[in-house]
């Protein structure tokens, strides 16, 4: 790495006209996805590609694994119809480069859904491609922090590898719960797209688009009688979408390099699931599990044995992020004083955030348990035998939710 001058202060504006009436074209993504996802499910329930509920999950009933798939065929759609009129502000190869990544990773999760595919092998797919964004132009290089800049060099190509495949994995750690991973993204999403439309990028309005059909996903997935979930296909594919439009949006006039401001605020929206993934990772290794052996300790497993309930443990994670946001939005483009503003308001809110999640993991009054699970209390002097009361609550909680 090495320190080089820079005056550029904000994210660039592409050249070039816009390629859609993005008026026209953002109901249009609307309406076509929610068709596809109507029809995808129904294949899905016809083919078996279902979710069975097991000890592990919250849900007590197969759910169609289709929202991955209905997903990506409306962004392949329009990718293709943007490559097709020259990929204007990104170019052919990096448009299709994009497009050969996400059917990677999509593909392989909808073999996963279908049959578990080992961790290594998902690790290698998931790197090749990492790999090919690089290649193609979609990469972490150069980061502007006010007047100067810092050359990532040969750092370049494993940050890149570690930012997409952070982020696949951190949304496919989230997708335990309904509206999680999909909620997380969206807010990411939406912060891309703000980042956009105030910079003239325009990847703002692609931003807008995916934003659009991932709401359309969560419509159904928090639906009671048309409920889908995401699968590996959807929540390792949203996840490299997001990584993807964070660099897109964050290229400095020049065309050379991003704003560390706007790498952080799409991080910032991801804060929560970033923060449970380094858990886990931790608490495995601790216990000399494998790192990639699923659990029930994530973040929304222990606020719902907390009794906390699914629609508060919702909020709870979505307001933490949505604290975290605010916090690194505080800061101007520009100024190397804003690093500091970041840093300082960004920790202690994440730091609030973790105590009030400790909290509420460790000194909640009944602990409520999972599907499988004995009922406790979270304070093993108390107990909760004997309390009619307390018995139906526990039922009731439990019996919430996937």
């Amino acid at each position: 790495m090495r320190l080089a001058t820079s005056s550029a202060l904000k994210v660039s504006s592409e050249e070039g006209p816009m390629p859609f009436p993005w008026y026209v074209i953002i109901p249009l993504v609307a309406i076509v996805s929610w068709i596809i996802q109507e029809v995808c499910r129904g294949v899905a329930i016809s083919i078996g590609l279902v979710d069975h509920p097991n000890s592990r999950k919250i849900h007590s009933k197969p759910i169609p694994l289709s929202g991955g798939i209905g997903m990506f065929l409306p962004v392949s759609i329009f990718l293709i119809v943007w490559i097709a009129r020259g990929g204007e502000g990104m170019g052919v190869l990096a448009g299709l480069g994009v497009l050969s990544a996400l059917g990677m990773i999509t593909l392989t999760g909808f073999i996963d859904d279908f049959r578990p595919v080992s961790p290594s092998k998902r690790l290698l797919v998931q790197a090749m491609a990492s790999f090919l964004l690089w290649n193609v132009g979609v990469r972490l290089d150069l980061i502007h922090f006010g007047g100067f800049a810092l050359d990532l060099g040969l750092f370049s190509l494993p940050l890149t590898m570690l930012w997409f495949m952070g982020f696949m994995n951190t949304s496919n750690f989230m997708d335990g719960m309904d509206g999680l991973s999909g909620g997380m993204s969206l807010m990411a999403l939406g912060s891309i797209s703000v980042v956009g439309f105030i910079t003239g990028s325009l990847y703002g309005p692609v931003a807008l688009i995916l934003a659009v059909v991932t709401a359309i996903y969560l419509i159904f997935n928090l639906s009671t009688n048309r409920k889908i979930f995401l699968g590996d296909s959807g929540s390792l594919t949203l996840g490299l979408s997001v990584g993807v439009l964070g660099i897109l949006v964050s290229r400095v006039p020049s065309g050379v390099g991003l704003d560390w401001h706007a790498i952080a605020l799409v991080l910032a929206a991801y804060s929560v699931g970033v923060m449970d993934v380094l858990v886990a990772i931790i608490r495995r290794a601790r216990r000399g599990a494998s790192v990639f052996k699923a659990d029930k300790h994530h973040f929304h497993h222990r606020l719902l044995r907390a009794g906390l309930g699914e629609g508060w443990t919702l909020a709870a994670l979505h307001g933490m992020a949505g604290l975290v946001l605010f916090a690194v939005s505080l800061p101007g483009y520009g100024s190397g004083w804003a690093i500091v503003q970041f840093l300082v308001p960004s920790s202690m809110v994440l730091g609030a955030g973790l105590r009030l999640l400790r909290v509420a993991m460790v000194k909640g009054s009944v602990v409520v348990p999972l599907e499988g699970e004995p009922a406790t209390h979270a304070n093993p002097r108390l107990s909760v035998t004997g309390n009619d009361d307390t018995e139906k609550h526990i039922k009731k909680a439990a019996g919430k939710g996937r």
